[in-house]
């Protein structure tokens, strides 16, 4: 599994290079990379929920990559998307395909780490596509590399600068 930092790191880079060099700044606000950040995290809301419901309840149990792991939800989100942007309401529209978006990138960049998870949740089916690398034992550094790299980038280009 990829770490925190990697999940939102991956899909807000993406989203700005779309931004910059494909959508436009003014068809693609920097909301949209913000919430689509926010969303390569969502999945992992499982964690925080598992520790509330073990200090209510007095279970151990572990919800991660259980629920919150699934396509299902890149599905719902994509689907509310459609139905958005088929009603005219184009800036919901892109809030909820952006958060499709991230979410997927979340089950992929699990997936690339070695996943576990549920992918196919309430259906039970292994998720044995995933190839069994050891990039988990590089988190670490894969964090710091992209966020230099990011960092270069957006520095090269002159755009570090929009935020300050």
């Amino acid at each position: 599994m990829a770490y925190a930092v990697t999940h939102i790191l991956v899909v807000i880079v993406i989203l700005e290079l779309a931004r910059h060099y494909v959508f436009g700044k003014n068809k693609f606000p920097r909301y949209l990379v913000v919430i689509g950040g926010i969303a390569g995290l969502m999945p992992d809301i499982d964690i925080p929920l598992g520790w509330v419901y073990n200090f209510v309840t007095g279970i151990g149990i572990n919800f991660h990559g259980m629920f919150t792991h699934s396509f299902v939800f890149v599905a719902l989100f994509a689907i509310l998307g459609l139905v958005l942007q088929i009603r005219k309401n184009m800036q919901w529209a892109k809030i909820f395909y952006v958060i499709a978006f991230g979410w997927f990138m979340h089950l992929a960049l699990d997936c690339l780490y070695g996943g576990y998870k549920t992918f196919f949740w309430p259906f039970q089916i292994a998720a044995a596509f995933c190839p069994q690398t050891n990039l988990y034992y590089h988190a670490e550094s894969i964090d710091a590399i992209l966020l230099v790299l990011w960092l270069v980038h957006e520095e090269v280009h002159k755009k570090i600068k929009e935020y300050i």
